[in-house]
């Protein structure tokens, strides 16, 4: 999770976030010419800044987390007067969810990086990581992590049942009162956090959005058409569809519905958010390339079973007729929303 931010296109993210390595130099001593052939290294091979710079025994994994608190500490700073008068740590607990498939290169770094980050912006959290049947030592690297980290859940699917599956059991299995869910390859940095913490006063849910998004270029076009789909299909206009880094109020999470096990979650979760007048906003967050481990997002099945699916989110297009609206009585939404109609958000 210890990275460089973009040098390109950069937004307020980058200037209220000092940098991993000069956090490195500053509090740990680390050279400046040793940080800038380590991110040479980085630039011409990719990769976290902190682990290249672990690999030429720089620094070490605990100076990592040293590091990372600090940054967080300091985007604490940076946002706290955005949630006056409640502050930082926030009041609150926090069910984080992290899908994992086969990221036993990866789980351990973006778990570590959670429980040194965590504790600065929140006032008690846990990590629930769903193994979603990997067929290599995730299941066993969060085992020996739960151990040291009281905070850190595993569940397990036996079988691989696909990422949305994992999504669902995730959010399932939560226990906080506030719940979000991101990826577990390192794509994303819990950093961000507080910006979403500081836009959740009455709303329901804040969705981050990737303002510089590091894939390659089909996948890029192949989310700009799917993106375009579902506005066309669902009427769901949000910026970024698939951003893993989604937070949701306990309550918004208890009444949806999650029947797709593959990549269509998302348009599940955001048609019934958006046609049942659930208030959010959307905040960018930064994206950083997969560190190890192949990603699964692009292939051909994932993108099958994601059109497969998509028949079936037809009944989230619009409120649900109900028997009772014969009688005269106010129709209801569908799914979780047939509790309460909120005022809906502006999306883009």
């Amino acid at each position: 999770m210890a990275r460089e931010l973009p040098q390109k296109n950069a937004t307020f993210i980058r200037l209220e976030r000092p940098l991993f390595g000069q956090v490195a130099r500053q509090l740990l001593g680390v050279g400046g010419k040793d940080v800038e052939a380590c991110l040479a290294l980085q630039r011409q091979k990719g990769g976290r800044l902190g682990d290249i710079l672990r690999g030429r025994g720089l620094i070490t994994r605990n100076q990592v987390r040293r590091v990372l608190k600090y940054q967080a500490r300091w985007m604490a700073r940076a946002t706290e007067p955005d949630v006056r008068p409640a502050g930082f740590p926030f009041p609150v607990f926090l069910s984080v969810c992290l899908p994992a498939y086969n990221e036993a290169a990866n789980i351990e770094d973006t778990v570590e990086a959670a429980c040194a980050i965590l504790p600065e912006f929140v006032n008690a959290f846990e990590v629930v990581v769903v193994d979603d049947g990997s067929k290599d030592d995730t299941a066993a690297i969060v085992t020996r992590l739960a151990e040291r980290h009281p905070e850190v859940r595993l569940v397990r699917h036996e079988v691989n049942r696909g990422y949305g599956a994992a999504v669902g059991t995730g959010l399932r299995a939560a226990r906080g009162n506030l719940v979000m869910f991101t990826d577990s390859d390192g794509q994303f940095c819990l950093l961000d956090l507080p910006q979403l913490l500081a836009q959740l006063k009455g709303r329901d849910a804040v969705l981050g959005y990737r303002y510089r998004r590091a894939d390659h270029r089909m996948r890029l076009f192949n989310a700009w058409a799917w993106n375009r789909l579902i506005r066309l299909v669902l009427g769901v206009r949000v910026r970024d569809l698939d951003c893993a880094f989604k937070l949701f109020h306990r309550d918004v999470i208890d009444r949806l519905e999650m029947t797709s096990t593959g990549a269509a979650i998302n348009a599940e979760i955001l048609a019934q958010c958006v046609h049942g007048g659930v208030r959010f906003c959307e905040v960018p967050v930064s994206h950083y390339p997969r560190y190890a481990g192949a990603p699964t997002g692009a292939a051909f099945k994932v993108i099958l079973r994601a059109f497969r699916e998509l028949p079936q989110l037809w009944k989230y297009r619009k409120p649900a007729t109900d028997p009772a609206a014969v009688t005269g009585e106010p129709t209801r939404a569908p799914g979780f929303l047939r509790s309460r109609m909120l005022t809906p958000a502006s999306t883009v």
